[in-house]
């Protein structure tokens, strides 16, 4: 389910993938204790291809949904194949408002190298309720293949531990956004896509996510697609109403409202029903803090991916909306900003979808007061980009080096004030209705910042 907390009208997905050799899966499942007595459900199976032109090479893709689960209640699965026992596992779905809750927040990580696998123990180490992931979650292309090779074998290990992983996916939900390598190409107008001549396999985050379907049905700047009509057909039976609808969409979790946004180079922020589905999504929530999540940073100072600035257009409509948090990865740092308000003076170049220079200048109000220690109530929104979870690292110069965390294009203004590039870290949260406390974990366990935020 998606933005709303209904008693008994809960709903998850339990997914898998195999290779093409025929298999009957069952999945059998009930409330902790009760010996999978709730029911028994026969995955929907589809396919995809990882070669073109080869019919034998590629996956089945599996999904059982289970329906009509309770708030804030531990069930237990099992899925067998063939009659036999192959995997076991829990999860517990999403709290009511007034529960405490924990989740945790990385992105740009699954590689392959240690430094994901330390990131994806130290969130398991967390033990959160669920996992927000601000994108790039699999490198480099967003390819079926690499989610095998690189993020289901160490976000779902069997074994937790700094140098495997963790078993993150078996039971703890996952979010993710839409980023710039879940992409694989080019159209011929230099506007990124998924291009299945190129890669047969694109587009996993389409069809290896399982995330909440409530965005747009027909977005103004979808994903482009390109290829033969075979190997798109083959997608989009698979993705089936994930593409393109999974791009955006929203969810709540406790006293928390969480809308998550497609920030690619093809998508116009500027674009009206963009701009309206955003407002009406924020304007219905009654939770008690709202956090928006999408992969391009508005607010970076890094030295990497600066000028991709586009989502700025969209503060002034967060800020009337009384959004608190914004989440984002792509630069490979941690940065946190002082809470504040923008208005821009010039958006002509955020529409541009086929540049890399995409500056929206404007005028900032920066929130000095707030010091999350003894002033903790903020005035503006508090961007939080942390893009270090595994990926190799950005900016080395200027980790502790506050005399380069300002811009000349933004008249020097100092909203950044924690910028750590040495490490690869996670971002903690935890939260009440009244009152969220930050940390962010460096990938051996130690807190290299904390911060905290109480309702105003």
């Amino acid at each position: 389910n998606g933005d709303t907390l209904r008693e008994n009208d809960e709903s998850l997905v339990i997914a898998w993938l195999t290779n093409r050799v025929a298999a009957d899966f069952v999945l059998t499942w009930g409330k902790k204790g009760t010996g999978y007595s709730a029911g028994k459900v026969v995955p929907v199976r589809t396919e995809r291809f990882t070669v073109a032109g080869e019919d034998g090479k590629g996956t089945y893709d599996y999904a059982a949904t289970l329906t009509g689960l309770s708030l804030n209640s531990r069930y237990e699965y099992r899925v067998t194949q063939n009659g036999k026992t192959i995997v076991e596992g829990f999860f517990t779905t999403r709290k009511p408002r007034g529960q405490k809750t924990r989740f945790v927040v990385f992105g740009d990580n699954a590689f392959g190298d240690i430094s994901d696998r330390n990131i994806a123990y130290q969130a398991f180490l967390a033990k959160p309720d669920f996992v927000v992931n601000t994108g790039d979650n699999v490198y480099e292309n967003g390819l079926v293949g690499e989610y095998y090779r690189f993020f289901f074998p160490i976000c779902n290990s069997d074994v937790a531990g700094a140098r495997q992983g963790a078993p993150l996916l078996r039971s703890v939900p996952f979010y993710t956004v839409m980023a710039n390598h879940d992409v694989n190409g080019e159209t011929p107008g230099k506007v990124s896509c998924l291009d299945f001549d190129k890669d047969p396999d694109a587009g996993g985050y389409y069809t290896c996510m399982h995330l909440p379907g409530n965005g747009l049905a027909a977005p103004s700047h979808p994903t482009p697609l390109q290829g033969k009509d075979a190997q798109t057909d083959v997608f989009r039976k698979c993705a089936g109403e994930r593409y393109p609808r999974m791009a955006n969409y929203s969810f709540d979790y406790a006293d928390a409202h969480f809308l998550c946004l497609d920030s690619n180079t093809y998508t116009d922020p500027t674009n009206p029903d963009l701009q309206a589905w955003i407002a009406d999504d924020l304007s219905k929530t009654n939770a008690a803090w709202k956090i928006v999540v999408y992969h391009h940073p508005a607010f970076n100072v890094g030295n990497k991916h600066n000028k991709n600035q586009q989502m700025r257009v969209l503060s002034p409509l967060l800020e009337k909306h009384g959004v608190h948090f914004v989440l984002n990865g792509h630069e490979h740092v941690y940065q946190r900003t002082r809470p504040l308000r923008f208005a821009p003076t010039d958006i002509s170049r955020a529409s541009l979808t086929n540049t890399g220079d995409r500056r929206v200048p404007g005028d900032f109000q920066i929130d000095r007061a707030y010091d999350g220690v003894k002033t903790t109530r903020a005035n503006g929104i508090v961007y939080i980009t942390t893009g270090a979870g595994g990926k190799y690292l950005y900016d080395p110069e200027q980790n502790n080096a506050p005399e380069t965390w300002t811009r000349e294009a933004d008249n020097h203004a100092d909203y950044v004030v924690r910028f750590v590039s040495d490490r690869h870290s996670l971002t903690v949260f935890d939260m009440t209705k009244d009152v969220i406390v930050l940390r962010q974990i460096d990938q051996w366990g130690g807190e290299i910042d904390r911060c905290r935020f109480t309702k105003g």
